[in-house]
């Protein structure tokens, strides 16, 4: 058996392992502007409405940000101690319901580990003593990270088609209105999914959080918070947010839990009859496999910011992937 290797295919593999490499190098920088591209994609909608309200766009796009950004910190300095607080208590109660009924204990270290470091955040963002950008740093690895973003995605918003002239700058001229076409339809969807899921995650943290206050669930915020949070994740999130509410409840009392059962049954019936069909409906197209496992590689890879860029980087892969099945197909029926 003979194999020929032509000259042209060695180098496209060349070009191809050096392409991989030189972004393997540049991993930070790509990052970067992959979540740039996300938050500009994200502000762009309501940048364009303005600006057919007849205010400029750099105005519009400085209104955009401020209130993002104003919300960002209002959770960051309300929301978030207190629901650190309880969070502090929903571990100490796990531990003990584990303790109790398994015979698990959870290390003394770790306990007071996990003690110590959520009372010092807790005092810290309620007393002032860390700034809003620090807290950013934080959570995207360093501040000169978080500014870097908050630049770009600034610039490329207050650009009318910011992102699409930033293609057509760094594409080879035969490939810019492909890719071009490629990010519209992927920004479409993407911004689709993104609004559909943020008005369930709002519904159903509201939701959770007025019903356990009501039957008298200590823990409402977090359990809240968590729900809404893992509303993100398809079908498994939504589980394990009701999961971990009833052991919460019943470690209060098996009445409580059997209350706090029933009320996660009653939401989940009430989004998968009324608010999926209602909301979801425009915002077709994302599989739920490929969310789940864009959120699990992502956050293995890159943490926090891996799960920020994983699902655009997912549709706009499935896109071209897409893209590339239609035009082959395009050929063959030639």
């Amino acid at each position: 058996m003979r194999l020929d290797i032509s000259w042209s295919s060695l180098f496209r593999v060349l070009i191809v392992g050096g392409a991989v490499f030189a972004a393997y190098l540049m991993r930070e920088t790509i990052s970067i502007l992959l979540l740039a591209l996300v938050i500009s994609t994200a502000f762009e909608p309501g940048v364009d409405r303005l600006e057919k309200m007849k205010i400029p766009r750099i105005l519009g796009t400085i209104i955009i940000f401020l209130v993002a950004l104003t919300i960002l910190a209002f959770i960051v300095y309300t929301i978030l101690p207190i629901t650190l607080l309880e969070l502090n208590s929903l571990f100490k109660n796990l531990s003990g319901l584990a303790s109790q009924f398994l015979g698990i204990r959870a290390p003394i270290a770790l306990s007071h580990l996990i003690d110590t470091d959520l009372s010092s955040i807790t005092n810290l963002l309620l007393s002032g003593g860390v700034s809003f950008l620090q807290v950013l740093g934080r959570l995207l690895g360093s501040v000169a990270y978080a500014i870097a973003v908050l630049v770009l995605s600034f610039y490329l918003t207050i650009s009318r088609d910011g992102v699409e002239k930033f293609l057509k700058a760094i594409l080879p001229e035969g490939a810019e209105g492909r890719a071009i076409q490629l990010y519209r339809k992927t920004r479409k969807k993407i911004g689709r999914w993104f609004q559909a899921q943020l008005v369930l995650s709002l519904v159903i943290g509201t939701s959770v959080f007025l019903g356990l206050w009501i039957i008298g669930v200590d823990q409402n915020l977090v359990l809240a918070v968590i729900a809404a949070v893992f509303e993100l994740v398809p079908v498994v999130g939504p589980i394990f947010a009701g999961a971990l509410g009833v052991a919460v409840a019943a470690g209060e009392s098996l009445r409580l839990g059997m209350y706090v059962l029933f009320l996660f049954l009653a939401i989940q019936q009430i989004e998968n009859q009324l608010l999926v069909p209602l909301v979801m409906r425009k915002a077709v197209g994302i599989n739920p496999v490929i969310i789940l496992v864009s959120l699990l590689g992502g956050a293995q890879i890159a943490g926090v910011i891996g799960m920020l860029v994983a699902i655009p980087t997912a549709v706009f892969l499935q896109e071209i992937l897409n893209d590339w099945v239609e035009v082959k197909s395009t050929r063959s029926k030639k």
